[in-house]
């Protein structure tokens, strides 16, 4: 693992949690196969997990001139992509 400023810094904080055995043992299974420690691999998930039910919850502040710049991207026409426009033409895979 590479040494950033995460993971020289001093971890204080702790926190506890009731399993059910078939809950730990699971857990305990997918660490070992990552091979990550106990710690290392619910640190790691709870954090994306956390940062993902976060994002959609946050608040972007925007002066005026970036509002308006912002507003007028959403306000263009899309971007024609023949591409995309024949996939969602084909029926969708559990549909045929």
């Amino acid at each position: 693992m590479a040494v950033t400023p995460e993971t020289t810094r001093r971890k204080e904080a702790r926190l506890a949690m009731r399993l059910t055995p078939d809950q730990d043992a699971l857990i305990r299974d997918a660490a070992a196969v990552t091979g990550q420690s106990l710690t290392e691999f619910v640190t790691t998930a709870a954090v994306a997990r956390a940062e993902d039910t976060l994002a959609d919850r946050r608040v972007f502040r925007l002066d005026d001139a970036a509002w308006t710049e912002f507003a007028a991207i959403l306000d263009r026409p899309a971007k024609r992509i023949p591409e995309l426009a024949k996939l969602l033409n084909e029926p969708a895979p559990w549909d045929k």
